[in-house]
């Protein structure tokens, strides 16, 4: 449990103690940035162009699953074939480490990381990130970017009930948190052993004390809980549960599109988690081929392929996709909030919800 609890702590205070400076690369990355971000469109587009030719490649580091990835890759290489993209996955907590790490050693690889927002302070305590006011800026959800011009998020994704529709009649399908607690769901519910985000939105929506007492009722309905929000969605279409309380729409929707037996509820208001982060290193080897794929993410093209994916989108004009349901509202889960507090969030959420799990 330390290890868990202390995930965040330990990146922290990692992240301070390999922190090292190149002053020499953090002035060339973020004055490119700042030298072409005053252009006007058309030169700054061929500015960046140009600058890119000459560099020839772009070290991305990212949590998307490689399926994702690959059909941005190919999209941004239609425009820049010239440009090779090194795409490298894993986990958001390990892609910062790594940094660090890399960074320690006197090795700047990585040119673009993607990652959880919740991980922006300590990428910011750091000082790995350039600043990019980039034009793409004005045409973006405001809750999607940083005032400071660091960080811009290119989606995110709702929280909502799951259900199996074989298994659970139209006229019970659960509408609220609080129908969960209702006795005949008792043994019929599935939740991640891992769920600190939603249980963040909870503690925001109800207010600590009452989250935390809806918390407690409903973990003694006999949860069934288990690690992966894939195998959770699995077993509820299998008919194992009846019923996910933490369900990713974009994930159901997959398993909609592939004639699984299960739906959801969007209850009020509809949780959306703290959106997905991507930056530029203040160390980055290629500067001008990164702006170039920032663009291409937060572009139409780029961000319709994110859709595409069943994800909510950063532009301002692209609607959101929950499938003809009516969102009801919606709350924003804040990194900037529960990140200086979320080791304390894992602590209370596994004293009510993982005695015995």
């Amino acid at each position: 449990m330390g290890i868990r609890i202390g995930i965040f702590t330990v990146a922290f205070w990692v992240a301070f103690s390999l922190l090292t400076c190149s002053t020499s690369a953090q002035v060339v990355t973020d004055s490119v940035l700042a030298s072409v971000n005053r252009l006007s469109p058309k030169e700054r587009t061929r500015r960046l162009i140009e600058g890119a030719r000459k560099e020839g490649l772009i070290e991305w580091y990212g949590s998307l699953p490689f399926t994702d990835a690959r059909p941005l890759i190919e999209g941004f290489k239609k425009h820049y074939p010239f440009i090779s993209v090194q795409y490298t996955r894993g986990g958001g907590t390990s892609l910062v480490n790594r940094v660090l790490t890399e960074n320690k050693a006197g090795v700047h690889r990585v040119d673009v990381l993607g990652a959880r927002g919740v991980l922006h302070t300590i990428l910011m305590k750091t000082g790995l990130v350039a600043k990019n006011n980039a034009p793409l800026r004005k045409q973006i959800r405001k809750r999607f970017m940083d005032e400071e011009g660091y960080l811009v998020n290119p989606f995110t994704y709702a929280v909502v009930i799951g259900y199996n529709t074989l298994s659970v009649p139209p006229d019970k399908i659960p509408r609220s948190y609080q129908d969960l607690l209702d006795p005949r769901w008792k043994g019929q519910i599935a939740l991640d052993r891992e769920a600190y985000d939603w249980f963040a939105g909870i503690l925001d929506i109800m207010g600590e004390e009452k989250g935390a007492n809806f918390a407690r009722k409903l973990a003694s309905q006999n949860l069934t809980m288990r690690r992966g929000h894939t195998l959770m969605t699995q077993l509820m279409a299998a008919g194992e549960v009846q019923l996910m309380v933490e369900a990713y729409h974009f994930r159901l929707q997959m398993f909609i599109d592939l004639g699984a037996p299960v739906d959801f509820v969007l209850p009020t208001p509809t949780l959306l988690k703290d959106p997905s982060g991507i930056w530029i290193m203040r160390h980055a080897p290629h500067p001008y081929a990164s702006a170039l794929l920032v663009d291409f993410l937060f572009s139409r093209e780029g961000q319709k392929i994110y859709a595409s994916q069943n994800r909510l989108v950063a532009r301002k004009e692209m609607e959101w996709d929950f499938r003809g349901k009516k969102v009801p509202g919606i709350h924003v889960i804040s990194s900037k909030k529960w990140g200086p507090r979320y080791n304390d969030l894992i602590k209370l959420f596994d004293e009510i919800f993982r005695k015995g799990n």
